[in-house]
């Protein structure tokens, strides 16, 4: 065909004259290539997100105001305000959206699900506040005896979670993801025995104190004062449910931590004839 008959940096080229970087382009095609297999509607998507980022960040006026030199004080692109992503926030989007089909495929993880229900978090590298933490608003749940996102994850799509990871990005800036399981006896004997490496919160219930800013600072005491942890342990406190926090690089390789810690849960609870699902 006419386009496969030229050749790849034509088509670089073309992009770059537009004011793109070589290294956005790499990123975009490398995202478009896994999504277009896994789901085109979203191949589609990650595609708009990024183009329309482009747009906001003016990268094409200076070609546009070239071609059209009448639109020299055009600024209608800049004072959208679209909420756009750029590409390492489609690409922490696509994890999470991989992370969650993976958790619903997995019927044996509501074993591990609290009451408070699910969220799965991840942020940029340099996540400064919780807008640069996507998550699920209103969590995965249990319908049906199975897990379910309520809804697609977005930017400030969680709080709890959001700012217990960016307290423990101060000390472990190579965590950028985190989900919340339930805690007792059997997780953590689950954990124990896969190996991984875990903690429990020390923290001091003080009068006046909220508990979950307690907690919070809590979790990022146990990285401050061990390092690197996949788990911590948290055993709650008025009004918070206990909770187990699993730790990783990214949301995918912690819901395969997570669904590690819920078969290991579930092959206990059989043995001991005590599983319900």
């Amino acid at each position: 065909s006419q386009i496969l008959s030229k050749s790849k940096d034509t088509y670089i080229k073309s992009l770059v004259d537009l004011g793109l970087r070589i290294d956005e382009i790499t990123s975009l095609t490398k995202l478009i290539l896994r999504d277009i297999p896994q789901d085109p509607v979203r191949a589609t998507l990650t595609l708009y997100s990024f183009w329309m980022n482009a747009l906001s960040r003016g990268i094409f006026c200076n070609y546009h105001r070239e071609m059209y030199p009448q639109l020299s004080a055009c600024e209608i692109c800049l004072q959208k305000r679209i909420q756009l992503q750029d590409t390492e926030r489609t690409q922490v989007l696509a994890n999470l959206e991989r992370a969650i089909k993976i958790i619903e495929e997995t019927r044996y993880f509501v074993n591990i699900m609290p009451q408070v229900a699910v969220n799965v978090v991840e942020s940029v590298k340099d996540a400064k506040t919780i807008e640069d933490i996507a998550g699920i608003p209103g969590r995965i749940v249990i319908l049906r005896d199975r897990p379910k996102a309520v809804s697609r994850p977005e930017f400030g799509g969680s709080r709890h979670l959001a700012k217990v990871l960016l307290n423990v990005k101060k000390y472990s800036s190579n965590v950028n993801s985190v989900i919340n399981l339930k805690f007792d006896e059997v997780i953590e004997e689950a954990v124990r025995s896969l190996g991984l490496r875990y903690s429990e919160t020390r923290k001091n219930i003080a009068t006046g104190r909220d508990i979950e800013e307690l907690v919070i600072e809590s979790i990022s005491e146990e990285f401050k004062r061990i390092g690197s942890l996949d788990v911590v342990f948290d055993r709650g406190g008025h009004g918070l449910e206990p909770n187990t926090y699993v730790f990783g690089e990214d949301s995918i390789k912690v819901v395969e931590k997570a669904l590690e810690i819920a078969k290991k849960y579930s092959e206990i609870k059989s043995t001991r004839g005590s599983l319900t699902v």
